[in-house]
């Protein structure tokens, strides 16, 4: 084996073996949908795992342990995840504490899907007061979440058809354009997503004189 070639055959194994320290992730965070309230997990692995250490980032923040989000192993576990605690950034950093290599990981984050209880609210007019015969009526339901719930509205436990009312899904209101006598009675609103379905927390009970 001449000179050139032993040089070649020491760098290559001087490469193999820089390469077989080097930290190379085989898991990595992947961004993903998760519904507000229940479990979830962030997974982080590495190729070679001797002498690896693993921290967990938030939005570039160093995250200390609770006991509603903690580090399980290498891996960042939620035992029911929060709308507004967990939103933003998550990483994972591997480092050798031999060699002192360190790497981050690609950033992940959740799409979380909620739903939140509200009540029934006189929009239009400003108060029951003002609510006389021919007069226009207009309710508001206050549940909320995401993604956008769709609504249905009650009166008296029976849901009220789109074709003969006035219900705009968006702004999830009902309009009464000139309410009477037989419009009286308990209003309240359903609405469902990804997130589940829930019903109006407080109605609305309608009198018009």
């Amino acid at each position: 084996m001449s000179d050139g070639e032993v040089t070649n055959w020491h760098s290559g194994i001087m490469n193999r073996q820089k390469n077989a320290t080097s930290i190379q992730f085989t898991k990595e965070p992947k961004s993903q949908d998760a519904l507000h309230g229940r479990s979830a997990m962030l997974r982080c692995e590495v190729s070679n795992p001797a002498n690896i250490t693993y921290r967990w980032y938030k939005d570039n923040e160093l995250l200390k342990n609770t006991e509603r989000r903690f580090q399980e192993g290498s891996n960042l576990k939620f035992t029911a995840v929060d709308r507004q605690l967990d939103a933003g950034n998550f990483s994972c950093q591997a480092q050798n504490s031999a060699s002192g290599e360190l790497k981050i990981s690609t950033k992940a984050s959740f799409n979380i899907k909620w739903l939140e209880s509200g009540g029934v609210t006189l929009k239009e007019p400003d108060s029951e007061g003002e609510i006389e015969s021919s007069a226009r009526v207009t309710l508001r339901c206050h549940i909320d979440g995401h993604p956008r719930p769709t609504c249905q509205w009650f009166k008296d436990g029976v849901k009220l058809a789109e074709s003969s009312h006035q219900i705009n899904s968006k702004e999830r209101t009902l309009s009464i354009q000139s309410v009477s006598p037989d419009n009286n009675g308990l209003y309240y609103c359903c609405a469902k997503n990804a997130a589940g379905q829930l019903c109006s927390s407080s109605n609305f009970t309608l009198t018009v004189i």
